[in-house]
């Protein structure tokens, strides 16, 4: 026997109405738990009871966690894109200037300020391959950095390219990439900035044009601005050279600054024979009263005139520094005795060879297309095109023959003048 009798007319039960995903008190809930590294929808509906006497069962935590895409490290990592995931592990390791943040600290750290969370083994893997040498340096009573001596190949083993922070104090970083073997300067750049990762791909990608191919292994720090360039030489070795196993030769390796040995011993004639020099020079315009930072027109005429200035200074140097010769060393493997472009020209003259890897007949047209894509020469401008038109317009007519830290404050303020603003 049926009957149409209906129990309940108006709708209502012994049961609160649930919250929905937009209920500004429990999306901050939720929100919150999450930064905290709180997955367990058990647990998040008993602090929800207690913290905001929110009632909600588990099973509707779990479907309000999945509208508004909190998610945990599993679903997460497998969805979200490497490269991100990737750029919030290593600035979180770049911040951690003295290496004593393990795993679970990043871990924490990036849920807790993105609201992202990553699997352990994930962020293991990137901190092995960014720092591998940084898990033994906080074990208890791990020993200090112990150098290993360099056994080169030959020229184009390896590159290693870092930055160089000296005349970064007077707004002028430099990044720069040398031969490992030869120690030869490959390339300095005075670029606005050398920890944005377009800029220092860019500069990767110059390089390999302007030699005609890659190296076995490139190799820098783990900052984050290295991320891109860490993509993109990965991405032409398996373009160009799939034949290489790159678990037995890594097309890129991340090594710590004090491991960096070829570009690191660089820095320290750079800051002696020009960096220093530099910095006095630029910082005498201000104490004499000529360079005001706060003037609009000052301060666009400086960014135009002091990179002309140290670019030239810096390609000066390194030419100078590359056909200087080397003291002789019998205990070092490798070059010396002679001058880093005799080592880099012959290196069969001290058992070497040119492990160089020759870009393909369509790798050039690759190389432009990509750093069109990174932003083009653009991306080394301290000013805009139409400033720097009008500026050395202005420089050629006051005929300026040799621009010096000497003078260069004078022909500051022979071209204010000259300047329409």
């Amino acid at each position: 026997m049926s009957s149409s009798h209906n129990r309940n007319p108006r709708g209502v039960n012994q049961y609160a109405p649930v919250p929905t995903a937009d209920d500004p008190a429990l999306k901050a809930a939720l929100e919150s738990y999450h930064r905290q590294g709180l997955t367990s929808n058990k647990k998040i509906s008993a602090l929800l009871k207690a913290d905001y006497n929110i009632d909600i069962k588990d099973s509707a935590v779990k479907r309000r966690r999945k509208e508004l895409s909190l998610m945990g490290s599993r679903i997460t990592t497998a969805t979200m894109p490497y490269n991100d995931a990737l750029q919030l592990i290593v600035s979180e390791m770049d911040d951690d200037i003295s290496g004593s943040r393990g795993l679970a600290n990043v871990k924490s750290r990036i849920a807790f300020k993105h609201g992202v969370h990553l699997s352990r083994d994930f962020i293991s893997e990137i901190m092995h391959a960014f720092d591998p040498r940084g898990f033994d340096h906080r074990e208890p009573g791990s020993k200090k950095t112990v150098r290993v001596k360099k056994n080169p190949l030959g020229i184009h083993e390896r590159w290693a390219g870092d930055g160089h922070d000296k005349l970064y104090s007077i707004g002028f970083p430099i990044w720069g990439v040398v031969d490992d073997a030869s120690s030869r300067w490959l390339g300095a750049w005075v670029v606005p900035s050398n920890r944005m990762g377009s800029i220092v791909a860019y500069l990767f990608l110059c390089l390999v044009e302007e030699i005609g191919g890659l190296p076995l292994e490139f190799s820098t720090d783990c900052g984050s601005e290295t991320t891109q360039i860490y993509g993109i030489v990965n991405a032409l070795r398996e373009m160009f050279h799939a034949d290489i196993d790159p678990s037995v030769l890594p097309a890129h390796r991340y090594v710590r600054s004090v491991h960096n040995i070829g570009i690191e011993r660089s820095w320290l004639r750079l800051r002696l024979e020009l960096g220093n020099n530099a910095v006095l020079a630029f910082r005498r315009g201000i104490d004499d009263g000529i360079y005001n930072s706060s003037d609009t027109k000052h301060h666009e005429l400086c960014q135009w005139i002091w990179p002309k200035l140290l670019r030239q200074e810096l390609a000066s140097f390194i030419t100078f520094r590359n056909g200087v010769r080397m003291r002789k060393d019998k205990n070092k493997a490798g070059p010396s005795g002679c001058s880093r472009n005799e080592a880099f020209s012959l290196p069969e003259s001290w058992g070497g060879v040119n492990c160089l890897l020759p870009l393909p007949e369509n790798g050039l047209a690759i190389i432009h297309g990509m750093k069109a894509a990174l932003g083009g020469p653009a991306l080394l401008d301290f000013v805009t095109p139409e400033f720097a038109q009008q500026a050395e317009a202005a420089y050629e007519e006051l005929g300026v023959t040799d621009l010096t830290m000497e003078n260069v404050w004078l022909v500051f303020q022979d071209l204010l003048p000259l300047i329409a603003f």
